[in-house]
């Protein structure tokens, strides 16, 4: 795979505030990536860099070979889809589709705008009104509407917060599907892990406006580099090394009602097909998740415990 979008010592700033700090990013043509990370790392004013919402105090940012670091939004050939669906309430879905297009002047508008609506399974809903729809079909309207203007990158800003459960697993396969079907290049932005490992082919994990970890979902997964990716991907018990670095684990590994050591329940919670835990202990405060169906512990109980060194992802820091 080529790089389509680079992305060299980038640096972004709000007045006297530098948000991103010379980041550099090589995004494949036809890739799906997630800039992940809490907010204020620093992922959405990258994306916004990306669109040309935002001009670069330093730094380049390439598309599809061409230097647009300075080029307005409209020149880019970059597609947006906001986590507020941002739909025009008075047009109807077809409007709200052929709006970009109609803008454009482009030829067989209605032939186009279809194709859109059938691509993300709407074409039936052509002559409805946005309030018609639920949450999710609000948000193919969206990404249709970015489709049809053919982007060579279509951007999209934590799309799935604003549905529920359900609704946000039907739209992580839709887009799987979109992108499968287009091959676009998509650029996610989601604080949101599970999203993140279920959609991108690579998640950049960001913290305080600079790469913490780039790799596929199983590389952040299962290799975290640090602690703070550690901890971001559900590591919650993590202790220094004897020889520098760190060792994790997630509560899971946690052996709780026998091993070596000794700690306080200090706090205990039904969680369906398991219970978790948090002890105080001489190590800090651990976490474990244990089967409904083995022992249940009560809080302010005294409970043995057991680490194992086989079950813990070594760390190369813990900063």
């Amino acid at each position: 795979m080529s790089d389509y979008v680079s992305l060299k010592d980038l640096t972004l700033a709000y007045d006297k505030t530098v948000a991103v700090d010379r980041l550099n990013l090589d995004i494949h043509k036809g890739e799906l990536i997630a800039l992940l990370g809490p907010s204020g790392c620093g992922k959405t004013t990258t994306m916004r860099a990306i669109a040309g919402l935002l001009t670069p105090r330093s730094g380049t940012v390439h598309i599809d070979g061409r230097d647009v670091t300075r080029m307005p939004p409209s020149r880019r050939e970059v597609g947006l889809v906001f986590q507020s669906y941002a739909l025009f309430p008075h047009l109807s879905v077809f409007e709200n589709v052929a709006f970009g297009l109609r803008l454009r002047r482009e030829p067989d508008l209605k032939t186009k705008v279809m194709d859109g609506l059938a691509t993300v399974g709407l074409t039936e809903f052509a002559d409805r009104q946005p309030a018609d729809l639920s949450g999710g079909q609000q948000q193919r309207v969206s990404l249709a509407r970015s489709l049809v203007m053919h982007p060579k990158v279509l951007l999209l800003d934590e799309p799935l917060s604003n549905l529920d459960a359900r609704l946000r697993l039907e739209m992580r396969t839709e887009l799987q599907r979109v992108q499968r079907e287009t091959g676009i290049t998509m650029v996610f932005v989601t604080h949101d892990q599970a999203e993140a490992l279920a959609l991108a082919d690579r998640i950049v994990l960001m913290r305080n406006g600079a790469i913490e970890q780039i790799g596929s979902a199983e590389e952040i997964y299962n290799a975290p580099v640090s602690g703070f990716a550690a901890d971001f991907m559900g590591f919650e018990t993590i202790l220094p090394g004897e020889t520098g670095g760190g060792l994790a684990w997630r509560p899971g590994a946690v052996v709780l009602g026998h091993g070596p050591h000794q700690g306080e329940i200090r706090g205990a919670s039904f969680a369906g097909e398991r219970r978790e835990y948090v002890l105080e202990s001489a190590f800090g405060t651990i976490k474990a998740d244990v089967p409904v169906s083995e022992t249940r512990f009560e809080i302010g109980q005294q409970v043995a415990f057991d680490l194992p060194r086989e079950s813990a992802v070594e760390l190369a820091r813990i900063d």
